[in-house]
Formats: structure tokens, sequence, C-alpha cells
């Protein structure tokens, strides 16, 4: 009887882990919502610098996620490229594309500025986000609703561009198919003539 009584908590124990694992798991995968405070975060640049989300207040901050191996998103980097280019000068200066890689175990600082460099992604209107510990990727992704799926040597992740303003508020979602949209937001909160 002294041997049941062990076990039992040790079940009890257990089923209470995997509980909270799959909770913990499904918590933070809702996107921030629109108007709400972006969720603040610190992560290493491809300058290798560490640089925390709230340091950027004051530019418009359009954030998305992806790798250079992804296959998930095919185009978000381009078009964002593209979206960039066609604001004129004010890129850099009053709005800042950033993208947080979710396969940091290949994306290193050094990668991601070999990466900017091959596809036109400079700073200052480009920061590219790597992590310094283990986790931290993971964690920003989920506080942006962002879900990340890894088999094996593969990583992909949805392909959610937010929008966070100067004042570091939310002001929206975009997913792949709607760039056009973001387009159109850039525009209207940098006040510039639709385009």
């Amino acid at each position: 009887m002294t041997t049941r009584g062990p076990r039992l908590r040790r079940t009890a124990l257990l089923a209470a882990v995997v509980w909270l694992s799959a909770a913990l798991a499904g918590a933070g995968a809702a996107a921030p919502p629109p108007g709400g405070p972006a969720p603040n975060f610190a992560l290493t640049t491809q300058q290798n610098d560490r640089l925390w989300l709230a340091q950027l207040r004051g530019w418009v901050v359009v954030l998305a996620f992806g790798c250079t191996r992804c296959g998930a998103c095919p185009g978000v980097v381009d078009g964002l490229a593209e979206i960039a280019r066609g604001l004129g000068g004010t890129p850099g200066r009053r709005v800042l594309f950033a993208l947080v890689t979710v396969d940091p175990r290949h994306d290193t600082s050094a990668a991601l500025r070999e990466f900017g460099r091959a596809r036109g992604l400079h700073a200052p209107m480009w920061v590219l986000f790597t992590e310094e510990r283990r986790g931290e990727v993971d964690l920003v992704a989920r506080r942006y609703g962002i879900e990340v799926r890894r088999a094996g040597e593969r990583v992909e992740a949805s392909c959610a561009v937010t929008v966070i303003d100067a004042a570091g508020a939310i002001r929206g979602r975009y997913e792949a198919g709607s760039l056009d949209g973001l387009r159109r937001e850039l525009r209207a909160l940098l006040s510039l003539p639709p385009g």
C-alpha cells in the first residue's frame, strides 16, 4: 500500500505536466489585437547587436517572421522589399522592416548579414533578428501568434506580417496574400499619397 501512494502521485504529476505543456503550447498562440501594445522583445541583429523592439519607438515597424531557407512563405520577403522600395526615402527614416528568423540554429548574425546583402535588405531600413539564447525566437513567435513548424532540417512558420505604429501599438496583421493591404496601411500611416 505504501508504493501505491507515490505511484499515484507520480502519475498525477505526470498528467499535470502533460496538461500544462499542452496549455502552454496553445497559450500565446493568438496574435495580439489591433490597437493593443506590441509585445516587447530583445533579440540579436545581423550586426550582432542586442536590440529591444521598444528602442524602435518613433518608427513604424513592419514585423515579419521567416528564415533564409524557408519554403513556407515564398515571396513574402521579396514582397516586403518591393513595398519598401515603393515608399521612396521613408524607409530607414520613418519605417523599418524587421525579419525575425524562425531558424536561429542556421540563421546566425553572420548568415543574416549575408542573406541581407544578397537580397538588398540593408540597414537601417532592414533589421534582421536572431537569438542569442536558445528559445528566445520561439517565445517571440508565440507572443505574435506565429506558428513555427520544425521537421528535421525543415523549418516553416505562418506568414503573417504585423504593422506596429510609431507609438508601439499594433495597427494590423496581414497574411502573405494580403500585402496590398499592408502597402495601403503603410502609406496611410506615413501620410503618403496612394501609390
